[in-house]
This record gives structure tokens, C-alpha cells and sequence, in this order.
């Protein structure tokens, strides 16, 4: 009864974290090199669930991005946990502080698959996608959420007392 806006925000989070894990979304493409070698027509499309590596159009290899996977698909579940919890506000709102840092952890996990020496070398002509800006878009959906939460918290104590 009580839950309204902040179901839709916690609904938008957990649509963007499964989305982006299922269609495996990229967040960056970086063309012409494949472990410090410069290869031609070598395009590395890093997403949130692998990477995958095509040279002349046919996918050579794909590598796992485990750690951004299942931060990501964690971060979806705490929201989509948070939804049915509309009675306990207090476990709620401690779920969108986890959910704060998951997104953090998502931000530095980004970076270190999209930039680190490790799958692609760093090149100017690297390519970043929009979907680069998810994790602002889940911070600021979760920062709605968060005030939604604590409306309502404070609409039931204003109730608790008029009683």
C-alpha cells in the first residue's frame, strides 16, 4: 500500500542489471590491437557479461568478465529483493546502501575490464558506448529509491503518532 514511486526505481534497476548481463550490453570497443600486438581489422567489444574478440568479422575468442558479471546480477537481485520487502523499511533501506556500493564496485570493475592491460591495450581510437553511463543511471534510480523509502518511513512514524 505504501510502496509506490520507489517500486518503479527499484524496477528500472533491476531491468537494467539483467539486461545488461543477458544481452550482454558493451560498454566499450577498442579496434586494431589483441594483447599488445597490432593486428588489422581486430575489434574487441567488451560487455558486461564477456568479452569477445573478432578478427575480419568471424569471433575468435571470448573471455568471461566473471567479477562484473556477478557484481552486476547481485546488484539486480538486491533491488529486485527490495521491491518485495515494502514492509520493512529499515532491511530496505540498508539494501539500497548495499546497493550504493555494488555500484561502486561495478565503476571500478568497468574500468579495470575496459582499460587494464589485460584483455586489450589502451588505444586513443577506443570507442566508448553509451551504456558506459549505466552505473550513473542505477545510482541516480537508487538515490530516488532511497528517498522514496525514506518518505514513506517518515509518513509512518507521522501516522504512529497522530495515533
Amino acid at each position: 500500500m505504501i510502496q509506490r514511486k520507489q517500486t518503479l526505481w527499484l524496477a528500472l534497476i533491476s531491468l537494467i542489471c539483467f539486461s545488461a548481463i543477458s544481452i550482454n550490453i558493451p560498454f566499450r570497443e577498442v579496434d586494431g590491437k589483441l594483447d599488445k600486438k597490432v593486428i588489422e581489422n581486430a575489434i574487441a567489444s567488451i560487455g558486461f557479461s564477456k568479452t569477445e574478440i573478432t578478427i575480419e568479422k568471424e569471433r575468435v575468442k571470448m573471455v568471461p568478465n566473471t567479477f562484473l558479471k556477478y557484481t552486476t546480477l547481485l546488484t539486480g537481485l538486491c533491488a529486485l529483493a527490495s521491491i518485495f520487502l515494502f514492509k520493512q523499511r529499515k532491511r530496505q533501506f540498508l539494501l539500497s546502501n548495499i546497493i550504493y556500493g555494488l555500484i561502486a564496485l561495478m565503476v571500478f570493475l568497468m574500468y579495470y575490464y575496459g582499460w587494464s592491460e589485460r584483455y586489450v591495450d589502451i588505444e586513443p581510437d577506443g570507442q566508448i558506448i553509451i551504456s558506459i553511463l549505466f552505473p550513473l543511471i542505477l545510482g541516480w534510480a537508487n538515490y530516488k529509491a532511497t528517498t522514496g523509502i525514506k518518505h514513506d518511513d517518515n509518513l509512518v512514524k507521522s501516522y504512529d503518532r497522530i495515533r
